[in-house]
């Protein structure tokens, strides 16, 4: 009996599509985007670490369209990113989440002035997309691969369009509905400095929100008590400014106040008021124009 490679089946599809010319035209591409955000982005990343900031951060766009166009330019100096990009809804996230997360990685310390110039930067990125490829309803997202709670807040709070929702951290929550503790995720998600793995879990803030939120899991205050102090303060600081930042009245205050307190575990609870008065969060007035 033939086998399928002798038949033809497997690399031939009723619409005519080669699937082997496809798949490895998918790794090929996977690989490009790894180094495309080697060769752009880590560079980028450490200078962020080591020069000031405010001189940086207008370079985001450079950054995310050089590395984008040396992902889809084949051997031959052919930049193929307008018909992929078409195709697929958008460059791949091996490329761009990494750019994300570098602006991420030193957003908790800049100052307001310095995070709204990355802000502005991101939010004129998203805008030229279509905001279901943003948050993630068509294709794999560019917000649902955003690590750091107070970067994706603001960005939410300027755009709610580009909120990725909790469907990512609900869908992994599955695999562990029927466990009667937090024991098997810890020790399969969570490090002993108390942060994510970041090979399953796409995006730390959509994760430990869905945890800590009562209506997703009974993990909450397991999580507290495991997660990495630091991070939960930017979590729950990050939460309020989305729950708080377009409160118009005290009753709209007082609403928020009493929904957090449904949703997140007691112990956070006298955290809630202390952030809203902190404040912190994004104008969105200022980006009506990005």
């Amino acid at each position: 009996m033939a086998s399928k490679k002798d038949s033809g089946q497997n690399s031939e599809s009723n619409s005519g599509w080669n699937a082997d010319e496809l798949a490895n035209a998918w790794q090929k591409c996977l690989l490009k985007a790894n180094v495309a955000a080697i060769e752009y982005v880590e560079p980028f990343r450490k200078l962020l670490q080591d020069r000031p900031a405010k001189e940086l951060l207008p370079r985001i766009p450079e950054v995310w369209n050089k590395a984008i166009d040396a992902q889809y330019t084949d051997k031959d100096g052919v930049n193929n990113r307008a018909f992929v990009c078409a195709i697929a809804g958008g460059p791949s996230e091996h490329c761009t989440w990494p750019l994300y997360n570098a602006v991420g990685a030193v957003y908790p310390y800049l100052t307001r002035e310095e995070r709204d110039i990355a802000l502005g930067e991101l939010i004129g990125i998203f805008n030229g997309l279509n905001y279901a490829d943003v948050q993630g309803y068509r294709g794999v997202g560019h917000t649902t691969g955003i690590r750091e709670p107070p970067l994706l807040a603001d960005i939410t709070i300027c755009n709610g369009l580009y909120w990725p929702g909790l469907e990512d951290g609900e869908y992994f929550l599955r695999k562990y509905k029927n466990d009667s503790d937090f024991s098997r995720f810890r020790e399969e998600n969570i490090d002993n400095n108390g942060m994510f793995d970041p090979m399953p879990i796409k995006s730390d803030f959509v994760m430990a929100y869905t945890l800590l939120r009562k209506d997703f899991c009974n993990f909450g205050e397991e999580y507290v008590l495991n997660a990495n102090k630091t991070f939960l303060d930017r979590t729950v600081r990050a939460i309020t400014w989305m729950r708080f930042a377009n409160a118009k009245d005290d009753a709209q205050i007082k609403e928020g106040y009493e929904r957090l307190k449904e949703l997140l575990p007691e112990s956070l609870h006298d955290k809630i008021e202390q952030y809203r008065i902190d404040g912190g969060w994004a104008d969105r007035k200022k980006f009506n124009d990005y």
